[in-house]
């Protein structure tokens, strides 16, 4: 039985029945670009809006965590790109909440979330390699290869 990252347990339990790992992640990040995009277009409190950059910046270090993960399978190359755009993320929300409201600034954070969501969305080819199923071909959804958290 494979080692389980001492994240891996929190997010599992917000996993809803017979979804895998990545579409949990995928379900999550839009959840989060959702309610980021909510605080853009809506006047919205300034407690609404930094409940949403607040919540996005949880699930980012959630994904940070598991990614400095010594079991953690993606390579190398992959997980210090996450940990960047981690970074950038961190760094954008601080900005964000200092310099509130600044709608450009939710949209970066909307647009990272929505990019990674469908890397994680697109469809893995079959083991028999199946070719109907789509491949991943680009940098922007080579994360799709596996999940962030990859229990895979």
């Amino acid at each position: 039985m494979t080692q389980m990252p001492a994240t891996y347990g929190s997010y599992k339990d917000h996993q809803h029945e017979g979804e895998t790992l990545r579409e949990a992640e995928a379900r999550a990040l839009l959840s989060c670009a959702s309610r980021l995009q909510r605080a853009c277009d809506t006047a919205c409190n300034r407690e609404d809006y930094g409940e949403a950059i607040q919540l996005n910046q949880q699930l980012w270090t959630i994904f940070q965590a598991s990614l400095i993960e010594a079991e953690n399978p993606l390579p190398v190359d992959l997980r210090t790109l996450l940990l960047n755009l981690a970074r950038y993320v961190d760094k954008v929300s601080f900005r964000a909440l200092a310099e509130a409201p600044a709608p450009h600034l939710l949209r970066s954070l909307i647009q990272i979330n929505r990019n990674i969501a469908a890397g994680l969305s697109v469809l893995q080819p079959k083991a028999s390699g199946d070719a109907s199923q789509p491949a991943i071909t680009s940098t922007a959804t080579a994360a799709g290869r596996d999940s962030i958290m990859t229990m895979a």
